[in-house]
């Protein structure tokens, strides 16, 4: 408690393809573009709240950045 946290849901039955269609990142291209992975995430929470379910993202919930402090 008092701490952010986030979470991914993963079916670990589900097969899940990466193609130019399906690609969520901003820059629009991936490394493993036409890779075959043996799980897919299902659902993803930043801060305790649902951001992503089944391809369907909520964009009003934002994560925050992480800081660190340097200590000796």
């Amino acid at each position: 408690e008092g701490y952010f946290a986030d979470l991914v849901l993963v079916d670990l039955h589900k097969d899940s393809q990466v193609k130019q269609n399906n690609l969520l990142y901003k820059c629009n291209w991936s490394p493993f573009l036409d890779k075959t992975f043996g799980s897919t995430v299902t659902h993803t929470f930043v801060n305790g709240h649902l951001v992503y379910k089944n391809g369907e993202i909520d964009t009003s919930i934002k994560g925050k950045r992480l800081g660190f402090e340097k200590t000796r």
